[in-house]
């Protein structure tokens, strides 16, 4: 799409030269950062006064090393981020002040930060390098993971809006900046084509690591180099780069990945689209793109209700999303709807002050906020949501019983389980009503060494059989792109919304399972309460009793006779499904969560539901509703 659209040639005739681009105000323009609001600049300097003087945490080695001995990359990014997180407040506070109040602890962040012997996250290090694992650095051989990308756009942002006052007060801090954002990244960028995230290898995973890590080599290249040639040269790479992330989206702008990586997918996409869009004085814009406008609304298309979204693969149930960019993006394509679904979200996350509790603060996404949203007219009580979503591409079905949290929400996937960030769920659902969750998607815990290793699928909450899916004779699905779904229909007329998948190809052979269809319906009556139907159709090659159906819940159901009943927090019961008591034994597992992002989620503990059939299994039809009250 952008190679297509925007040569070389094109390049070097539209892009802005470095000296003269400036896509947000340096702080040395004061008339724009004076026109803030008085209880945002407040905000910010009050922010920056927490760290003055403060100690910059250390990174010893030992630390570093923690990943590789232990597992743990938590340790050594809590005191890395924490040096980043002082180092944006304190560039913010001085933009906003500029009296040179904070300019030795910038200039004390940026040295620390320029010390490090790696900006790569040690989880990273093995992989980016295509090295044996190692437990600390090559110092000869600096590499680009998301962790570099970030630290250099950081330093670069920060330079760029404060390049003035630095230079002034410590002539000799520009020097190393651009020494360090040369060999850390440009010249990295410039060299390599085998990073994985770029993409341009055949068959190379393509995910949100592309346009994340892509989006700050831009700002970095655009801010920092001052060789037009090789400036354009690499813009252009950038953009062939890109064009892989695009193309692995289908029209409808589904994200394998989950909403939990939307914010560094497609968002990660928009940030690399504005500053193209700016660094060319609008000449480079592909905003009014179809698959670029569903790209950005699939993160609206998910919306639960609160800060509840559709969590398949390794998102958390609960999310807090870069409202203020979501806005942004709603604007520039002209979407009113996801603009003022933006807006809702900024509002409800207390607006600027949201930022307090971000771990990866991101000075481009901040400018923005500050000198890019969207004005706000009077934004109605409740969001309009779409009732009905369909998105073929990644064979994700969300249907809701009104046009917001309140009624019926339902959501059903299919796909295939060789997805970027997989967990082995093709055919399992999540259903809310009244915004309350009854069958739930566990999500995934906090990530270890074992997360993205050949032991992916021993953690529990990558395994199908921790999911609203079945498992027969012992077997549940397999990891793969082999393992998928077929005969996918989706119907919907406002009335009625219904997926029909056969997930039998998800699991191996050895299953017995040759039929499996389920049909997800959420009917939506007139003159009666709505409902949501669950029919399974199944023929197995050989009779079997061990035939098992399980139920994922976030609070205990409790179980009477023929029915199951589900509760929400309160302890009302918002929801019961009726079962053939004759058919079926029930039995419910307590699942005590330990996982510190787990809980955040859900709390204590989770709930499975485990429905094994009393009888021996052949071919047999069954049909679930549940129903309100």
């Amino acid at each position: 799409m952008l190679i297509e659209r925007y040569s070389l040639d094109l390049l070097q005739e539209k892009l802005i030269p470095s000296y003269a681009y400036e896509p947000f105000p340096k702080a040395a323009r004061r008339e724009s950062w004076l026109r803030l609001a008085d209880d945002i600049r407040a905000f910010w300097i009050a922010q920056g006064e927490t760290y003055l003087h403060a100690e910059w945490p250390v990174l010893p080695a030992s630390l570093y090393m923690d990943y590789v001995r232990t597992g743990n990359c938590t340790r050594y990014q809590e005191a890395y981020f924490a040096r980043r997180k002082a180092l944006v407040r304190l560039v913010l506070a001085e933009s906003m002040e500029y009296n040179g109040r904070f300019l030795d602890d910038i200039v004390n962040g940026i040295w620390a930060v320029c010390e490090e012997s790696t900006w790569c996250w040690p989880a990273h290090l093995s992989d980016i390098s295509r090295k044996e694992v190692y437990s600390l650095p090559d110092i000869d051989e600096p590499v680009i993971d998301l962790g570099a990308g970030e630290t250099a756009a950081l330093v670069a942002w920060s330079y760029y809006l404060l390049g003035e006052a630095l230079d002034a007060h410590c002539p000799q801090l520009g020097k190393r900046v651009r020494r360090e954002l040369h060999v850390r990244i440009l010249d990295s960028y410039e060299r390599e084509d085998n990073y994985w995230w770029m993409s341009f290898q055949p068959d190379m995973l393509v995910n949100n690591w592309n346009p994340w890590c892509n989006s700050n080599c831009l700002a970095v290249l655009l801010l920092i180099e001052e060789d037009e040639r090789r400036r354009v040269s690499l813009v252009h790479k950038s953009l062939r780069s890109l064009d892989r992330f695009i193309a692995s989206y289908k029209e409808d702008g589904g994200c394998d990945e989950g909403p939990a990586y939307w914010g560094r997918a497609a968002a990660s996409l928009y940030d690399a689209l504005q500053l193209l869009h700016s660094a060319t004085d609008g000449a480079v814009s592909v905003f009014d793109d179809t698959k670029i406008r569903n790209m950005a609304k699939y993160i609206l298309h998910m919306h639960i209700g609160g800060e509840a979204y559709v969590n398949f693969a390794d998102s958390a149930a609960k999310l807090s999303v870069p409202a203020g960019l979501i806005a942004q993006f709603g604007h520039v394509i002209g979407d009113a709807q996801l603009q003022a679904f933006g807006l809702h979200a900024y509002r409800q996350q207390h607006e600027y002050r949201h930022w307090e509790g971000e771990e990866i603060p991101s000075l481009q996404r901040m400018l923005s906020e500050l000198f890019s949203m969207p004005e706000a007219d009077e934004l109605e009580s409740e969001l309009e949501l779409p009732l009905d979503i369909w998105l073929a591409g990644v064979e994700v079905m969300v249907a809701r019983e009104r046009g917001g949290a309140q009624g019926w929400f339902l959501a059903a996937k299919g796909g295939h389980n060789g997805e970027s960030h997989n967990h082995n769920d093709i055919g399992s659902f999540i259903v809310y009503a009244d915004g309350s969750p009854l069958w739930i998607d566990a999500g995934v815990g906090t990530y270890t060494a074992k997360t993205f290793s050949p032991e992916r699928y021993s953690i529990w909450t990558m395994q199908s059989g921790y999911h609203n899916v079945p498992a027969v004779n012992g077997i549940e699905q397999a990891d793969g792109g082999q393992y998928r779904t077929r005969k996918v229909c989706h119907e919907a007329d406002g009335v009625v919304s219904r997926l029909t998948v056969d997930i039998a190809p998800a699991y191996p052979a050895d299953s017995g399972i040759r039929q499996w269809t389920r049909t997800y319906t959420l009917q939506r009556e007139a003159d009666a309460p709505s409902r949501i139907i669950l029919e399974e159709v199944v023929q197995l090659a050989e009779p079997s009793q061990n035939v098992v159906l399980n139920w994922m819940c976030a609070y205990e159901p409790h179980v009477h006779r023929s029915v199951i009943a589900l509760q929400d927090e309160a302890g009302g019961v918002k929801a019961h499904m009726s079962y053939d008591e004759t058919m079926w034994d029930i039995q419910v597992e307590t699942i005590a969560l330990e996982d510190e992002k787990l809980r955040a989620a859900w709390g204590d503990s989770l709930y499975r539901l485990s429905m094994t059939a009393r009888c021996p299994v052949q071919s047999e039809r069954w049909q679930f509703v549940l129903e309100r009250g």
